[in-house]
């Protein structure tokens, strides 16, 4: 999440009339994250998520997918976000010019990014086993806009710029590349995935037994149909290292054991497993290299940075998690 589009009260208001929630209180923009503008939207009645979607970052034409996956996920008993009906039936509406929706406020908090324990990533693992089978009859498709496919044609787009960030960058990133490209797995099966479950994107909240439990998982604007362990692969990168970006195994065997107890991984998912994870590696490297290069101090986002995936791309050139 970020903030792109600035909105006043008197335009929030007038917005706010289409819809049977109640008049606005106040709101406050949402600084984390990199896709679209967002902010909190208090009313006389309840709390929301306001989401503005930047065109150059998410398509219009992709946001009824990506709501009916969420609604397919609630159906299933997840917790995920839903947008809210206008009085008009609509779910998407327009904003100072950008396709808008409202959607209910969830509770929780995330973990910060470098603090998950093993009992977290345990959490996280059940929870995403438990999405990628109820993904298994949703019968809508969307080609993943960040599939292997793209990544030699968004590194080209900076490749004159890579040895600026970082000398000798543009090798270690064309290199890997030719070996990804090389072993990359074609034909494992596909369904729709979140393609984004950091720990930011993950709510937690104490139970009746004062334990943390996954109360809710939010941001589905990078889903898309493709094969799962692209999904489980972002999420042993984002999980499993702590701040250093030092790889915990406790983390891996914690996730792994809790996925399987849902859903059981294949053969042929664990012979591709480290070559994916050094796919994902480069997917969020480029991404965030993209993001770097072209930041902009009005946005009130902290761009994330590269080189965090730099470094694990190269812990899994040289180790195999399924090994450590």
């Amino acid at each position: 999440m970020a903030v792109y589009t600035h909105i006043d009260h008197e335009s929030l208001a007038r917005f706010l009339a289409g819809y049977d929630l109640g008049a606005l209180k106040s709101f406050e923009g949402i600084a984390q994250g990199v896709s679209n503008t967002n902010y909190h939207v208090f009313t006389d009645k309840d709390r929301y998520v306001l989401t503005m979607f930047e065109e150059h970052r998410t398509r219009r034409v992709d946001l009824p997918f990506f709501f009916a996956f969420s609604d397919h996920l609630v159906s299933k008993g997840l917790s995920v976000p839903q947008a809210i009906a206008d009085k008009k039936g609509d779910i998407i509406g327009d904003l100072m010019g950008k396709p808008s929706v409202l959607i209910n406020f969830l509770e929780g908090k995330d973990i910060e990014r470098g603090f998950t324990e093993a009992k977290h990533c345990a959490e996280m693992g059940a929870f995403a086993a438990k999405l990628h089978v109820a993904a298994a009859d949703f019968s809508q498709q969307r080609l993943n806009s960040w599939a292997m496919k793209h990544w030699r044609g968004l590194a080209d787009t900076m490749r004159d710029k890579m040895d600026g960030y970082s000398p000798g960058l543009q090798k270690f990133i064309y290199d890997e590349l030719d070996y990804i490209e090389q072993n990359w797995p074609l034909f494992l099966p596909a369904v729709a995935i979140h393609g984004d479950l950091f720990p930011d994107n993950v709510f937690f909240k104490k139970d009746k037994t004062g334990g943390n439990k996954i109360s809710a998982a939010i941001d589905f604007y990078f889903s898309a149909t493709e094969f799962v362990l692209f999904d489980l692969a972002i999420i042993i990168n984002s999980w499993c290292f702590d701040r250093q970006h030092k790889f915990y195994p406790d983390r891996y065997a914690a996730l792994i054991g809790a996925y399987e107890g849902v859903r059981k991984l294949d053969e042929e998912e664990w012979k591709v497993l480290n070559v994916v994870c050094r796919g994902t590696s480069m997917r969020f490297l480029l991404s965030r290299l993209q993001e770097f290069l072209a930041h902009r101090e009005d946005t009130l986002m902290v761009p994330h940075d590269p080189q965090e995936y730099v470094t694990k791309l190269k812990f899994h050139q040289q180790n195999d998690v399924r090994d450590v």
